[in-house]
């Protein structure tokens, strides 16, 4: 036969005491003596001057509430926790109440200026107008201008345009608002204030033209001056104007020298230095000059021409001493550069020469001559 275990039971009026005790215990609760924290972040992009620039997503910017209280529930808030500000706008501010336990915050953004608007009307003017022709060969200063609707403008750009040469130069500037939004306005201009370079000017000389010839270093565009002027002369005349690469000058006169100057100037109006080039005469004449002329290379000697004359009689003296002697039938004699003379070989070398002409009257054996006259030249070295 199984026994039963034994049960133990709890006086009534004990269990009654301990109800009572654990009644009788206080349950501690902790107070909130702090009101919420609020807090905020503006999503936009910054500019100058505490300006915003609106954000990447348009002209506007979002104020980003933040609410907190760690010891007890927000009870209440008037703020909504995203908030856009749409610009343009000069300046405003957000409100942001919260309420809990803990009592109450209330804070103001600080204001908010947003202008996503760049500078409109924005362009540039030059200083002063082209220098020659549409171009400028000197600095010019160009400044830029323009207005500014929301925040205004804050600087416009100046420069001072020197180089380098173009065209079809691109100066690039513009204006700039007080919140740090820009606008470009190029402006283009035709600069060049090289001045072109004349070389390998030289003067070929004829019987009756001298042949001037130079190279530029822009000479596609250029404008080239030639003046001239006889040796003795008082004052230089214009021979010629144009595009070209030579002149050839016939309006000369026998035993003369010409000296002629040139100058370059390109399509900007910038002129090349003067280069001078002397001419020497081809043709020597009898004629009486103010100075001895100095020869070309190959001098040509002529002289009047005589009516009874049936041939001419040249000699040439280089000091006391003949050199050279010639019969020829025209009233011209172009002089070789080198010949033999009585078993002795001459050259027209440099020095000091003078020549004499007579008309042959009747058959060469009569030797019948007619003085025509002398004159000097000189072949240089």
């Amino acid at each position: 036969m199984r026994r039963r275990p034994m049960q133990r039971t709890v006086p009534l009026s004990t269990a009654v005491a301990l109800l009572l005790l654990v009644v009788a215990v206080p349950i501690a609760v902790a107070a909130d003596n702090t009101p919420p924290v609020v807090t905020y972040s503006i999503d936009g992009i910054t500019g100058t001057n505490s300006w915003y620039r609106g954000s990447t997503h348009g002209n506007f910017i979002v104020v980003h509430w933040t609410i907190s209280d760690p010891e007890s529930a927000i009870i209440s808030t008037t703020c909504e926790q995203y908030v856009q500000v749409s610009g343009p706008n000069t300046g405003t501010t957000r409100h942001c109440a919260a309420t809990s336990e803990g009592g109450t915050t209330a804070i103001d953004t600080k204001v908010l200026k947003v202008d996503a608007t760049p500078p409109t009307g924005v362009s540039a003017s030059l200083s002063r107008g082209p220098d020659f022709k549409g171009w400028y060969n000197h600095p010019v200063g160009v400044s830029w201008h323009g207005g500014d609707a929301t925040s205004g403008i804050a600087s416009c750009g100046t420069v001072m345009y020197a180089g380098p040469d173009r065209s079809a130069a691109s100066v690039a500037s513009g204006c700039t608002d007080k919140a740090g939004n820009s606008t470009s306005a190029p402006i283009s201009l035709s600069y060049d204030a090289t001045a072109p370079v004349l070389s390998k000017l030289a003067v070929a000389s004829r019987a009756g033209s001298n042949l001037v010839r130079w190279a530029s270093t822009s000479a596609a565009a250029d404008d080239i001056v030639v003046q001239r002027r006889a040796r003795g002369g008082k004052s230089e005349s214009v021979v010629f104007r144009g595009k070209a690469s030579s002149f050839t000058d016939r309006k000369i006169a026998p035993s003369l020298e010409y000296t002629y100057a040139v100058r370059s100037f390109d399509q900007a109006g910038n002129g090349s230095k003067r280069a001078l080039v002397v001419g020497l005469p081809k043709v020597l004449t009898l004629g009486k000059t103010l100075y001895v002329p100095r020869a070309a290379g190959k001098p040509i000697l002529r002289w009047p021409r005589v009516r009874d004359a049936r041939y001419y009689h040249v000699q040439l003296f280089r000091g006391s001493k003949r050199i050279f002697v010639a019969w020829p039938r025209n009233h011209q004699l172009g002089l070789p550069a080198a010949w033999r003379l009585a078993g002795h070989r001459y050259r027209l070398g440099p020095g000091r020469y003078r020549w004499y002409a007579w008309a042959g009257l009747g058959a060469r054996s009569f030797a019948r001559y007619r003085t025509i006259g002398s004159a000097q030249f000189i072949v240089p070295r």
